[in-house]
């Protein structure tokens, strides 16, 4: 008969299954002070030439002088950002695949546009990299001066006053909703998808554009477009005497879209954990802070679970929007 006891048994096998738990912990950190072992994939799920294009490369470059392997740029353009998102979500969670993402990434989540993964569950939040604010437009004569003569002619005029948008769902069409929402009023949306809005506003076609800095600057500094505000919580280093738009008198809006790394789920926390320091790293340097303000990007730092609390809290917030719109998401 065996002389150990069930107790014992129960306290050897937790010994060993400690042991076990130890080992694989310490495999793991071992391999993480290894990696990268090869080339790291950065996927852009956008065109080449735009904001996340400009904020992925600028991110590639510091991190393929620090990491000691080259990071390259893969645009994955098309269904609205998510092809290139639901690549990375699927593939080996390594490390060696990445993703370049945007507020979009809550959009989705929060309006349960169909995908084949999600974003929730298959995506690991590792580092942001920048805010970005939209700014609010009108062509230049345009009787619009301010928010307040904005929300009055929406008032006079329920759901006459025309804003453009990259198409439903965009980070643009939710910065105007929740305007709306604000303000109380209504405005008629029209997504214009592939052909820019930015002529038609210029032509005076359209009333109103919540558009990226980048694409707004040259109009407002050639005299097209007229500035009424910024959307998020403090101004624009480059726009520095345009008013966010709670300055501006709509109290309680705040609307930002922010640039961020993510990996597949399950990517070992020793690797995220670098990825993030290595990341904050570059986006603190001086001289690529510079290349993220002149490109129309705040830049900001976080922890990886800073970032998850913040995509998070975002989900939430597009998903009273767009529950409140009525907005559907394909």
């Amino acid at each position: 008969m065996s002389s150990v006891t069930p107790a014992r048994r129960r306290f050897i096998g937790s010994c060993l299954l400690l042991g076990g738990a130890a080992s694989l912990r310490f495999a793991a950190s071992a391999w993480a002070q290894t990696w990268p072992t090869r080339s790291i994939r950065l996927v852009v799920p956008w065109a080449p030439g735009g904001l996340v294009d400009s904020g992925g490369r600028i991110i590639a470059e510091a991190l393929t002088r620090s990491l000691g392997q080259s990071v390259v740029v893969e645009n994955v353009s098309g269904a609205a950002g998510t092809l290139g998102a639901e690549q990375v979500a699927r593939a080996n969670p390594d490390g060696h695949v990445l993703l370049m993402a945007t507020s979009s990434l809550a959009i989705d989540a929060a309006g349960g546009r169909k995908t084949h993964y999600d974003p929730r569950k298959d995506l690991l939040p590792v580092a942001i990299v920048a805010d970005t604010n939209n700014v609010v437009v009108v062509p230049i004569d345009s009787p619009i001066r301010s928010i307040q003569d904005l929300v009055a002619a929406a008032k006079a005029k329920p759901g006459g006053l025309e804003y453009g948008t990259p198409g439903i769902g965009s980070p643009a069409h939710l910065f105007s909703e929740l305007f709306a929402q604000t303000a109380q009023v209504q405005m008629l949306h029209v997504p214009y998808s592939r052909s820019p809005a930015m002529n038609d506003l210029i032509a005076g076609r359209l009333a109103v554009m919540f558009a990226t800095i980048p694409a707004a600057t040259p109009q407002i500094k050639n005299g097209k477009l007229r500035a009424l505000a910024v959307t998020g919580a403090t101004r624009f280093p480059t726009l520095p005497d345009v008013p966010t738009v709670m300055e501006a008198g709509l109290a309680g809006y705040s609307a930002g879209q922010w640039l961020g790394v993510f990996a597949p789920a399950h990517t070992p926390a020793d690797v995220v954990r670098r990825l993030n320091d290595e990341i904050n790293k570059a986006v603190k340097t001086p001289a690529i802070a510079q290349q993220l303000v002149d490109r129309g990007m705040t830049p900001l730092t976080m922890t990886p679970d800073e970032f998850a609390k913040l995509f998070a809290d975002d989900v939430r917030k597009w998903s009273a929007v767009i529950h409140a719109a009525g907005i559907k998401l394909e």
